[in-house]
């Protein structure tokens, strides 16, 4: 046998090696039929499910063709300042991720909470092109502000996925020990899109914005957030802050970056230094500044 040769266990089967001896010309030419039978058979059954669209590709090319729709985010604004209605990618200081929702990833509860509301799981993404599943509008909470209005530090914001998926999703976390969702790979308090039914939003999809350096936030209060200017998203129910951090989740796009919903602080002494480098005070009393995975910012187009 040359070296270019295949050998003849890839060939035939064991059954048709070990009986071919024995076998007659008519045997012979009835195991090589079957064969080609099979193969059309198996053809046949490829082509029907294409068509009736039931191949597992057309499948996930389905779900993921809607989360994937490009989306025109709002230009960056004239005056600086951010406002109700923008359409933007919230990116992370931290990762440089983007945040993200996927669809195929359904959130799991351990007690019945409401069985009209859909959880998804949301990460971060390293895709920088907005589509459907990146894309976020920013929306009052309470519907007090107009689009259009300057959001504000401080104010209640929701954080609204794109239109093309569908469904009415905000951005939603919810108080760890009320409800168990996913497998918690971060071991945090999880964040998740909600499916929202109703017109009002729940608090649990309520946010708050402010600034990045903790000095500032009492004196900026009710004023309007500084478009590109790193922030800090507080979840309104819990207190705590929105963070990304370099755990590997699974999704139907590959390995992404985690989101959770915790607060990330210097250490004392590290707090202590820093804010004698640049003069500011350095009281027992002072707050801890947040770390850079609580740290984000917004890219308009």
């Amino acid at each position: 046998m040359s070296s270019g040769s295949t050998p003849v266990g890839f060939l035939y089967t064991p059954q048709q090696l070990a009986g071919s001896v024995r076998y007659s010309g008519g045997v012979l030419l009835g195991n090589w039929r079957e064969d080609d039978a099979l193969g059309e058979m198996r053809m046949m059954d490829h082509i029907d499910a294409k068509e009736t669209k039931s191949l597992t590709l057309l499948k996930k090319q389905q779900l993921l063709a809607p989360q994937l729709v490009p989306v025109a985010l709002s230009p960056a604004p004239s005056d600086g300042v951010m406002k109700v209605g923008d359409t933007v990618l919230l990116q992370s200081m931290y990762t440089g991720s983007n945040l993200a929702v996927s669809l195929g990833q359904m959130l799991k509860t351990a007690d019945a909470i409401d069985p009209d509301d859909m959880y998804t799981a949301v990460g971060s993404s390293p895709t920088a092109e907005p589509c459907a599943r990146n894309a976020i509008k920013i929306v009052s909470y309470d519907g007090a502000m107009a689009t259009g209005t300057p959001v504000l530090y401080g104010q209640k914001v929701c954080l609204e996925f794109a239109e093309p998926l569908g469904v009415r999703g905000y951005l939603a976390s919810s108080r760890s020990g009320r409800q168990q969702l996913s497998t918690q790979i971060i071991n945090k308090q999880e964040v998740y899109m909600q499916d929202i039914r109703s017109e009002t939003p729940p608090y649990d999809a309520a946010w708050m914005i402010l600034p990045e350096s903790i000095d500032d936030r009492i004196i900026s209060q009710n004023t309007p957030v500084v478009a590109g200017a790193p922030f800090v998203l507080v979840h309104c129910f819990t207190n705590k802050r929105l963070a990304s951090v370099n755990i590997d989740i699974s999704t139907d796009f590959g390995r992404e970056v985690g989101v959770c919903v915790h607060t990330y602080t210097q250490t004392g002494k590290v707090n202590k230094l820093m804010r004698e480098t640049i003069g500011r005070p350095t009281s027992n009393l002072i707050s801890r500044n947040e770390t850079d995975e609580n740290m984000w910012s917004v890219i308009y187009a």
